[in-house]
């Protein structure tokens, strides 16, 4: 079997996101424990892997199901599915050690022709993997459900994606779908060009780990992250929060024309770091005591000058003084047919963002807030 492609593609948004980009190579075939599906029948494959395993599924179009058990086994069912294979990507010393690395290959009728045809099926599959496993999954069209399992990469384009009760990592993005983690801890990346991105009491496994998500036009909403570093961005939706802040914890709202809402407890302490336009205010339910405000001076205008004549060009100094002699007669170059094109006589106009600078502290300042926003509603609500 030749190397497979890559399993996932970078997906997002604005400012970009969040990257997701997996690659695959060199696969050996595992044994398999029933042949190719007969018709009428629901293909089944179990295969005995390692607890931590990792695996990987794509499929051109289709819902992908995935569930954490205590098996030390993966399962992999699809009432749709002409044939389902395994194929270890490790390469142990021992054949009969149980595999880390698994690739399952979803085939239909089109890819058993053309077994290159990897990430090709039409398919929906479900997926049972134990539960220190990893899962690398993707779909173009088609919804995403995992479960139960430390780690979760998962990429659909148009479809949507739910986590949840994940232990180490959970990267997702979608361009045209919603995004929903639950009840999770760890790493966490997600990103959505037009979707709905939301997470629901997600914490930290170590203190190294952070919370990042992206939009570009769908909302983001955050209750009960626990996450020591949190930082979310998005260019028109709108932001929310809501929930205790972490102790000494940093968080990083950055918006462009949508709302930011920040609801804390009545005994918040935080530091608030803000970049806003000049007619923006904060809408704060708390008492801020204000360290210091900058509105900086709009930057002038820059002067055009006018480019001389080509008689008039300026010489250098030692050019002034030095008599040079007069340039061979040429051949003038016959009338042109075409739109003439001059040279410009205006230098392009850099704009510069028009911004106040605002330093605040409520309490004892326990927690880092740093805000920037160039249009939105800014408003920090009590529970």
């Amino acid at each position: 079997m030749k190397g497979r492609a890559k399993l996932i593609k970078t997906l997002f948004a604005v400012a970009a996101a969040s990257g997701l980009i997996l690659s695959l190579a060199g696969s050996t075939p595992a044994h398999n424990e029933e042949k190719a599906r007969q018709p009428g029948q629901k293909v089944e494959r179990t295969l005995t892997v390692d607890p931590q395993a990792t695996i990987t599924l794509c499929v051109a179009s289709g819902a992908l199901t995935v569930h954490g058990w205590d098996k030390h086994e993966v399962r992999v069912r699809s009432t749709d599915a002409d044939q389902l294979e395994f194929h270890r990507i490790d390469k142990p010393k021992e054949p009969n050690t149980p595999a880390t690395r698994i690739d399952v290959m979803v085939l239909d009728k089109n890819a058993r022709l053309n077994p290159n045809l990897d990430c090709q099926a039409i398919a929906d599959v479900d997926m049972d993997v134990p539960a220190g496993a990893t899962v690398q999954v993707q779909t173009r069209d088609g919804d995403i459900a995992i479960v139960g399992i430390a780690g979760a990469y998962a990429g659909s384009q148009n479809g949507d994606i739910t986590i949840e009760k994940v232990t180490k990592l959970a990267e997702a993005g979608s361009v045209g779908g919603s995004i929903s983690l639950k009840d999770s801890s760890g790493r966490v990346n997600l990103s959505s060009a037009g979707g709905v991105v939301e997470a629901y009491n997600v914490r930290a496994a170590s203190a190294e780990d952070t919370f990042e998500v992206g939009t570009v036009s769908g909302d983001i909403q955050l209750e009960t992250i626990s996450s020591p570093r949190v930082l979310a961005k998005t260019v028109s939706g709108t932001l929310t929060m809501s929930g205790a802040l972490v102790k000494s914890g940093y968080y990083s709202f950055t918006n462009v024309t949508g709302e930011i809402v920040l609801a804390m407890p009545a005994n918040a302490s935080f530091r608030l770091s803000a970049k806003v336009s000049d007619k923006q205010n904060i809408d704060s339910e708390f008492p801020l005591k204000y360290a210091s405000e900058t509105s900086p001076t709009p930057p002038a205008r820059p002067r055009v000058l006018p480019l001389p004549p080509d008689n008039e060009k300026p010489l250098k100094e030692k050019e002034k003084s030095v008599a040079k002699p007069a340039p061979p007669a040429k051949t003038p170059a016959p009338p042109r047919t075409g739109p003439a094109v001059g040279p410009m006589t205006e230098r392009p106009m850099v704009i510069v963002p028009y911004v106040r600078r605002i330093e605040a502290i409520c309490g004892s300042g326990d927690a880092v807030i740093s805000i920037a926003s160039f249009g939105g509603a800014i408003r920090l609500k009590k529970l």
